[in-house]
Formats: structure tokens, C-alpha cells, sequence
């Protein structure tokens, strides 16, 4: 019998396909699986063994009754707006999920946000301090960039963000 290492799975959570098709074209060696709602990825990963979570943050692809997230609590803090607290769950879907993971008890998993907060450092830090597991990722960045930090997360549970 051979002895074969496990091969990275990787949950990729987002609302449309761009973040499979890149990552399974440009970023090749992890098994990929999708999820296309935050229910749906807590369902995937409550049944597979997943490593990390690459997590979009942006979520208007989706129909408005899978978006996580309390919407008569966002009308009311949008000014009684239904739509501008539809936009706002939508935006930060993410960390709506983020939010959701941790209720579930799985923030031991790794998780990359893409996002870019580097103006918002106060902001990650305080999103670390509840998941200390998160990292996170601006939309410009290369393959390898993207590699390296899939393999520091998983050597190192978490870490620190980039700066």
C-alpha cells in the first residue's frame, strides 16, 4: 500500500464562479470545492474535511433570501431604506459569514477574505480578534502571492494579515 498526503481542500465561498476559475487555473495542487451561500458552506463544511476558506465579501449575485444577516435590524439602521439594507447585507456578506462560522464553532479553519483593508486596519484588527485564523487579501495580487499565503496559513493557523 502507498502512502499518499492528503491533498489541500480548499472552500471557496462567493456568489459567483471568478474565484474557482482563477483558483483552480492559477493556483493548482488544492482540491476546490464551492459554496455559493453561507448556509451552503456551513452545510459543505459541517459533511467535508476542509483546510481553508477563500471567502468573497461582496455577495449581489445571490437571491435575497439566502443573504445571512438580520434585514428588518438593517432597515431600521438604513433609515427604514429595505433596499439600502439589502445593499448593505449584500457588501458585507462576508462578514455576515465570518459571523456565522464562529456561531457554528469553525473558526478553526483558516480563512482568507478577499478584501483589501489596508485603510482599515482597525477595522481586520478587530475582525482578528474575534477570528484569529482570518487573513485576508486585496483583489490585485499574483498567484504565488496567493499560494504562499494558502501555505502560511495552513502552517501557521492564522497569522497576521497583510500590511
Amino acid at each position: 500500500m502507498t502512502n499518499r498526503t492528503r491533498q489541500t481542500v480548499v472552500l471557496i465561498i462567493e456568489d459567483g464562479d471568478e474565484y474557482l476559475d482563477s483558483l483552480s487555473k492559477f493556483v493548482q495542487g488544492p482540491v476546490y470545492l464551492q459554496a455559493k451561500s453561507g448556509e451552503q458552506a456551513v452545510r459543505m463544511l459541517q459533511e467535508s474535511s476542509v483546510d481553508l476558506i477563500y471567502l468573497d465579501m461582496r455577495f449581489d449575485r445571490i437571491p435575497m433570501s439566502d443573504l445571512l444577516g438580520d434585514h428588518v435590524k438593517a432597515t431600521r439602521e438604513h433609515n427604514g431604506d429595505p433596499l439600502r439594507a439589502y445593499k448593505f447585507l449584500q457588501n458585507n456578506q462576508g462578514l455576515f459569514i465570518l459571523e456565522k462560522l464562529r456561531k457554528e464553532n469553525l473558526t478553526h479553519i483558516p480563512v482568507i477574505l478577499a478584501y483589501d483593508f489596508s485603510r482599515q486596519q482597525k477595522r481586520y484588527e478587530h475582525l482578528k480578534s474575534i477570528h484569529p485564523s482570518l487573513r485576508w487579501v486585496p483583489d490585485a495580487v499574483t498567484p504565488s502571492e496567493i499560494r504562499n499565503l494558502m501555505e502560511d496559513c495552513q502552517n501557521s493557523g492564522g497569522g497576521q494579515g497583510e500590511d
